[in-house]
């Protein structure tokens, strides 16, 4: 089922190429072999922040064996009812990790490394294994994206998502974050959910509901991602109702649907149950939350700190895309524009909107693999631009545009991997100084170091959470 023309490619040369997204998943796969090293800039593991929390679930049970965390390490450990020490994050990653983990743990103890989780076969096969879960995400994005463009649109949409997004960066720099796992999902979830609309297979539907899950258990705030699903081909008040009646008359099967969902969650409650007392539990305590009455919209796109469209610039035309994806695609306008609106407002409501150490905004890295579609979009109408005096000065403008946003991407991966950009101090002056610019002396760091704005968290934490 087909919902907008596909491109026709005319040159013979690309012809005899049947199946170029295969072609760039294979490329990416190469060039995650060949560089999946030269982007760390952690020495032995990348064990620390975030990363460390999300692995604490692992060492406690396989190393220490102490799910109470009675064991001395610098974990960020919450206090509960009951006085034991919890994880300030959930346990969904360390899933995620485990089969890597266990490679990790048989080559720590068959080459007599150190077996407490923390030395060198630990880090790199778990930073292998961000980047094997973000391969199967691009297999399924190319699934996804070929039931409605042709090959040449869906690799190059793969490919410029890839080397001129901050995803980059959160697959091969710091890849064990959640972002390119969540993107991994939320690819499959996509696939699944427009095989399901399509065919309406309850195999599709309980797919979607397990992966659901995974990503709520992940991170909750994501459990808007069913959006996509219930809103996709509702294009009116009278087919909003059809899709509410469909769902309704599923009847016994929302026990099913029901119960797959709860699957990755149950090992996380009952923890909580256990060391809290309480099933749910709001593991953050009471000093993070947010401002629903006080969205930072203009930090979170525009802002110099953390700025969507100032570090991932190429996103603009994912939301040119989405524009004129309004007239010509409302199927897929529809769910992917509440799902961003929605998405936007939470992570702009947020205490710390800009979340910590990150390469531009992280928290909407995961959805690329939603907002991909629009992007696509885009190019098929580019390449279908009729006037051919057009085209050809049309095309190749843009594409120098793109070319020039990979070059920035990569550069600032390179800023933040050598600690030039700083990870959560950015100001316009930084940013301007830093741009293009590779060599610095001790006196040029510390003029650096004058030029940035370090966050104040405790007043954030209160409510004064302007840039």
């Amino acid at each position: 089922m087909i919902e907008i023309q596909q491109i026709n490619v005319t040159k013979s040369v690309f012809q005899k190429l049947k199946t170029p997204s295969i072609l760039a998943v294979i490329l990416i796969f190469i060039f995650s072999l060949v560089t999946f090293k030269f982007w760390i800039s952690w020495q032995a593991n990348p064990f620390q922040n975030d990363v460390d929390q999300y692995y604490s679930y692992l060492v406690a049970q396989f190393i220490h064996h102490d799910f109470s965390f009675s064991f001395k390490h610098e974990f960020w450990l919450i206090e509960t009812p009951t006085h034991h020490l919890v994880p300030k994050v959930t346990m969904g990653l360390a899933f995620l990790y485990l089969p890597f983990f266990v490679i990790a743990d048989n080559i720590a103890y068959a080459y007599d490394y150190d077996g407490l989780g923390y030395s060198s076969p630990y880090g790199l096969c778990i930073h292998f294994g961000s980047i094997f879960y973000s391969l199967i995400g691009f297999w399924y994005t190319r699934k996804s994206l070929l039931i409605f463009f042709n090959e040449w649109i869906t690799s190059l949409s793969m490919l410029l998502i890839l080397f001129a997004t901050n995803l980059f960066n959160y697959i091969y720099r710091d890849g064990e974050m959640s972002h390119s796992y969540l993107f991994f999902l939320f690819s499959v979830f996509m696939f699944h959910s427009i095989k399901w609309n399509f065919s309406k297979r309850n195999k599709h539907l309980y797919f979607m509901a397990f992966i659901a899950g995974f990503i709520t258990l992940i991170r909750p705030t994501e459990i808007i991602v069913i959006l996509i699903p219930v809103l996709y081909q509702v294009t009116s008040v009278k087919a909003f109702k059809e899709k509410l009646n469909y769902l309704v008359s599923l009847k016994w099967k929302w026990l099913i649907i029901t119960l797959l969902f709860l699957i990755p969650l149950i090992p996380q409650l009952i923890f909580w149950k256990v060391y809290t007392g309480q099933f749910l539990f709001f593991s953050y305590g009471s000093s993070e939350g947010f401002f629903f009455l006080d969205p930072k919209f203009y930090s979170v796109l525009f802002g110099w700190r953390k700025g969507w469209f100032i570090y991932t610039p190429i996103m603009i035309f994912a939301i040119v895309g989405l524009i004129m994806m309004f007239k010509k695609w409302k199927n897929m306008f529809i769910p992917v524009s509440i799902y961003l609106a929605v998405n936007i407002y939470l992570i702009s409501s947020w205490w710390d909107w800009g979340f910590g150490g990150a390469h531009g905004m992280r928290a909407l890295v995961q959805s690329y693999a939603f907002l991909i579609f629009p992007f696509a979009f885009f190019l098929n109408w580019l390449f279908q631009i009729k006037k051919i005096w057009l085209k050809s000065i049309v095309i190749p403008i843009v594409f120098s545009v793109f070319g020039f946003f990979i070059y920035l991407n990569l550069f600032q991966v390179w800023l933040l991997k050598n600690a030039v950009m700083h990870w959560d101090s950015m100001t316009r002056d930084a940013y301007v100084y830093t741009s293009f610019k590779t060599g610095y002396s001790p006196s040029e760091r510390v003029f650096l170091e004058s030029l940035f704005k370090h966050p104040n968290y405790d007043e954030m934490r209160k409510g004064k959470r302007d840039e």
